[in-house]
């Protein structure tokens, strides 16, 4: 018998230790046997392993052998199982999933901070057991969206701060596992924690706003001593929060500032009896109750510390200053390190508009207009200041931030040449550090061999931080002494080594060569004289002043002579028309601009089509080529849209007002709740008192907010799940208002009324109903009522009021105006169809479905949503759906029915030999994968009402939940039908239609695999490999198809 079989053997026996064990321990890397044999037997001795989980041990110990640091996870396993009050549940789970246990296995030996966050919250464990949660980052968009659902209907009560606290260990342990599963790199950390920080202040400003108008209303101030504005308010992330380079024991810096000292406090609508206080103890209130809310120590801890010592006079200073009050404190006595902390500034919460002045106000301070040499000596004094501080407070060289060669000195590199060269060279601006970095290089300030040394060095030592705050959760930057704890952190770097010898003197070694590095450029940058050379090393940008095929010929254009005819209309404008020669300048200034973006864009001519189409219809040609020298980044954002959507396109183009929301980055870039845009529907339709004109604003509304998420889903701000979510919220939100419109029209006609009949209610179905619509989809919508005595009330028919409801609000959504329309509705789920009446009361419904109905209006039904109206009259019409729907059991006919019916779509429907590839009905695609989950659901949601879901993906994760469907199946279709939602998306917002057939034609093939970010050098590689994911896709999605339904007909015979 092996040593190894021995011993897994006398840990199922439960035997005492014994002094052979230790050899065989020792082989697994445990520093103290007979301890960890202590912890072994405690866990043999809480399931049975060898009758349930046989083999586990084995796979257990191996694991922890392998691990950061044996007997710290296996201490800290132990402890954790004697928080799971069902070992055998724990048990399970580890033993059939491997990625599980060495996730937990990394959390254990890597991170106590984390481990004893997991010890008091056992709940995170099935965080941690979801692989997909644990594989990816999120953007800020993502973060708005988890904590809007992490909250519920919590969102801003006054448990906010406690749910902040909670969300933030919750995200802490899934960015930490990553980092320690080195699944990711110091720069995607530095943004989901910063990221993540965002989030919590925007929810503790929209939190301490409510609470603060609670009590002293809206500020307003006059613009223009005239109009009435209500002040906005912004919060400025400083230092790493503002560079997205924030590590796990940050502070985040912060400035307040808000639009104007000269208002006040008034009552309003939603905020009545309040008592008026001037702007400035207002916000002064809202920033310090906003502190609070981050900053205060409870029972949870904090969310983040919070530094404001960088705000106008430091800690002296007032905790918030209006704009006013900035310009003149920076104008007046602004120091240049003051420069260098407004480098890294960016809005972290609140209003981007009031940053973007903030910023436009501060540029002449930070960044002078000529080369700023005068800036040297003051950054040369600023140095040796620095210099002194370290040796006063004896920093050690081994001290990661402060010591010599450490970050801080790759970040004076940095913001070193951005003071000086910033004003002439935008491109060197920005917070994030490897990004500027860059950009020095790139303007040849640098050499090649600096430029490599210095990333790669700050790149060492930013994850050498990172691995070092996340073992204690401590804010230090020190190397440890103790040996075993650097060799553990060399392990955590991915060094090498056999002994705790040899990881802790390479550690040291790299610790010493990058450190060496870095301050030997740092301290050559401030030589005598260095100021010249600085001044030589400018690098002259040659410009193009001429316009052929050869100055285009580098980028994948179409058609080369058509997009020189593009190009020379945006020139010169109209034929016949004067010739600028500003214009001309502008236009060669930002013409390589354009030809890079070109480049990346998707449809390369139709980017320059679309451009030139919206420049004439604008009819402000010479504005926006001025516009565009000054802002590329705005070009660069439109001709992405332009080259990317063509249904995004024709909504500018139509509509050329809407590029206010291009401009607004607050809008694009962060998520807006239901809640927040109701209010903002509200708003746009309450501005006129006329019912045409609340018409005309609610569909632009709704147009200008497609395109905003149209946008948001082309730049990769929200993904494919994100962004069916924004559709389906904001069609939710306008047929709830046109809803509220009609019933507020009709109601004026029977003023006269002692009662208004009320007990309407709409229902989504279909993509509505499962918060799945797509660009351009129909509103699957069916109207019910129910009637009640008080009806006797009212003297005209019910029915008829309610069916002039319905007629009104398809005026409000369906009528075609010169705008176009909202939303198609389609009512053909009602009873009797395209026959039946339009209204129906729930009884009507109720004998309908008992008496005649088809399986098929059985299933359509298990998308029933309500959306609109009455809410109890909806909740009363979905309990009645849910009995006809979820039966105790699905006949064995009705799954042979509902098969037919699939395939009968699929001959009949799909028209795949005539159209091509159908991803919606033909062979493999969406529908293959709605109607297994549909009929899972009808077959079990009897018995389980947690399978009541209308949402696809949702009841997927259910059915995986429950058992009911394999993990690697419910993880496979997930991904295929997220690829063909992607794909179906893409094909909506770039050709303004409805299809759902692949194009046959190479060319629009290539273009489509390009938006979807397939790339390379050859097109037939390209759409090959895109072709080649399809099959494999839609051929997985069938295999389930079939598997599912000869599994329900076998079990059911």
């Amino acid at each position: 018998m092996t040593d190894n079989l021995r011993l897994y053997n006398s840990i199922h026996n439960c035997d005492p230790w014994e002094e052979s064990f230790e050899k065989s321990l020792r082989k697994y890397n445990f520093i103290e046997p007979k301890k960890a044999w202590k912890n072994i037997l405690t866990l043999s001795s809480q399931s049975n392993f060898e009758g349930l989980f046989p083999g586990f041990f084995k796979s257990f110990i191996k694991t922890i052998g392998s691990s950061y640091h044996p007997d710290l996870a296996l201490n800290n396993f132990e402890r954790f199982t004697e928080t799971i009050e069902d070992k055998n549940y724990l048990y399970t789970i580890l033993y059939n999933s491997q990625e599980t246990l060495k996730s937990l296995i990394v959390l254990f030996s890597g991170s106590q901070i984390l481990t004893d966050t997991l010890l008091s919250n056992p709940s995170f464990f099935e965080w941690i057991n979801n692989s997909e949660i644990i594989n990816n980052s999120r953007s800020k968009d993502e973060f708005m969206r988890a904590y809007y659902e992490f909250s519920g209907e919590q969102y801003l009560d006054i448990n906010t701060p406690e749910l902040l606290r909670k969300f933030k260990k919750r995200e802490y342990i899934r960015i930490g596992l990553r980092d320690l599963l080195d699944k990711t790199d110091f720069e995607e950390t530095g943004r989901d924690l910063s990221c993540l920080a965002d989030l919590s202040l925007q929810v503790a400003y929209e939190y301490a706003e409510k609470k603060i108008k609670e009590k002293y209303g809206v500020p307003y101030y006059k613009e223009n001593k005239e109009q009435l504005k209500e002040i906005e308010f912004a919060i400025l992330g400083m230092g790493k929060l503002g560079g997205l380079e924030l590590n796990y024991s940050s502070d985040i810096d912060l400035i307040y500032i808000y639009t104007s000292s000269n208002g006040e406090t008034q009552e309003t609508e939603n905020y009545p009896d309040t008592i008026n206080i001037s702007s400035h103890e207002y916000f002064t209130k809202l920033a310090e109750l906003l502190t609070k809310t981050i900053d205060e120590i409870t029972s949870d801890g904090n969310v983040f510390r919070v530094d404001l010592n960088l705000r106008p006079e430091g800690a002296t200073g007032p905790i918030v200053n209006s704009l006013e009050s900035c310009e003149i404190y920076y104008q007046s006595w602004g120091r240049l390190w003051e420069r260098q902390a407004l480098m890294k500034a960016r809005v972290s919460a609140g209003s981007e508009s009031l940053g973007k002045l903030f910023f436009s106000m501060m540029e002449p301070f930070v960044y002078r207009k000529n080369i700023d040499f005068s800036a040297v000596k003051e950054i040369t004094s600023m140095k040796e200041k620095i210099n002194q501080n370290i040796q006063r407070k004896n920093i050690s060289r081994r001290n990661i931030k402060l010591g010599k060669g450490g970050i801080r000195e790759v970040e004076f590199t940095v913001q070193t040449f951005q003071l000086i060269f910033g004003g002439r060279e935008k491109i060197v601006r920005g917070g994030n550090t490897i990004k500027a970095l860059k950009s020095i290089y790139k303007l040849n300030f640098i050499e090649e061999i600096e430029y490599k040394k210095l990333k790669k060095a700050y790149i060492f030592l930013r994850n050498l931080e990172n691995m070092v705050q996340i073992s204690f959760g401590l804010q230090t930057h020190d190397l440890p002494e103790d040996r075993m704890l650097l060799a553990v952190l060399a392990l955590k770097m991915n060094i090498n080594g056999n002994s705790i010898e040899e990881l802790t003197e390479k550690l040291n070694n790299e610790f010493s060569d990058h450190t060496q590095s870095v301050n030997n450029i740092f301290s050559e940058l401030f030589k005598k004289e260095q100021d010249r050379k600085l001044g030589n090393k400018i690098k002259k940008i040659p410009e193009i002043r001429t316009l052929n095929e050869k100055v285009i010929e580098s980028v994948f254009f179409e058609n080369n002579k058509n997009a020189l005819r593009f190009l020379k209309i945006l020139r010169d404008g109209p034929k016949f028309s004067r010739i600028n020669e500003k214009s001309v300048d502008d236009f060669y200034r930002i013409l390589p601009k354009i030809l890079d973006e070109c480049r990346e864009v998707p449809m390369a001519n139709t980017a320059l089509e679309n451009l030139v189409r919206f420049i004439e219809s604008s009819k402000a040609r010479e504005s926006f080529l001025e516009l565009f020298s000054e802002n590329k980044n705005f070009l660069k954002l439109l001709l992405k849209i332009f080259g990317s959507s063509n249904l995004m396109s024709d909504i500018l183009i139509k509509q050329p007002g809407l590029i206010d929301i291009i401009e607004d980055t607050e809008s694009i870039y962060r998520f807006k709740n239901k809640i927040n845009l109701n209010k903002e529907i509200k708003k746009n339709i309450n501005i006129s008192n006329n019912f045409e004109e609340k018409k005309n604003n609610l569909r632009r509304f709704k147009q200008g907010e497609e395109l905003r998420i149209g946008i948001r889903y082309i730049i990769g701000e929200a993904d494919i799940e994100g962004t069916l979510k924004d559709l389906s919220s904001l069609a939710e939100i306008y047929i709830e208002n046109a809803y509220q419109l009609a019933l507020i029209k009709l109601s004026a006609q029977y003023a006269n009324e002692r009662i208004i009949p009320s007990n309407f209610a709409i229902i989504g179905m279909g993509k509505i109903g499962g918060n799945e619509i797509n660009f351009k989809s129909d509103l699957d919508l069916i109207f019910v009522y129910e009637t009640n005595k008080d009806d006797s009330l009212f003297s005209d028919n019910v029915v008829l009021f309610y069916t002039k409801i319905y007629q009104l609000l398809h005026e409000l959504t369906s009528q075609v105006t010169s705008s176009g329309y909202a939303y198609k509705i389609d009512s053909d789920l009602r009873p009797e169809g395209k026959s039946g009446l339009m209204v129906n009361s729930i009884k009507s419904y109720e004998e309908y479905y008992r008496v005649r109905a088809r399986t098929w209006e059985q299933q359509s039904m298990v998308r029933a949503r309500f959306i609109a109206g009455n809410q109890q009259t909806g909740k009363n019409f979905i309990n009645m759906v849910n009995s006809f729907t979820y039966r105790p059991k699905l006949e064995y006919e009705s799954i042979i029915e509902i098969s037919r019916s699939r395939e009968k779509i699929e001959q009949d429907l799909a028209e795949e030999a005539t159209k091509g590839k159908n991803i919606k009905l033909g062979y493999g695609g969406l529908a293959d994968i709605e109607f297994s989950v549909q009929i899972l659901q009808m077959m079990h949601g009897g018995k389980n009402s947690r399978l009541r879901e209308t949402n696809t993906l949702c009841a997927l994760a259910q059915l995986d939940a429950l058992g009911i469907i394999d993990h690697e199946d419910s993880k496979n279709i997930k991904k295929n039908y997220l690829f063909l939602r992607n794909l179906e998306c893409s094909l909506r917002i770039q050709n303004v239609s409805l299809m759902s057939h692949l194009p046959k034609e190479q060319e629009k093939l290539l273009i489509l695999a390009r938006f979807l970010k397939y790339s390379g050098e050859n097109p037939i590689v390209i759409v090959r490999k895109f072709m080649n994911e399809y099959d494999q896709s839609t051929k997985e999605i069938r295999f389930f198809y079939r598997k599912t339904i000869d599994n329900l007909l076998r079990n059911a015979l």
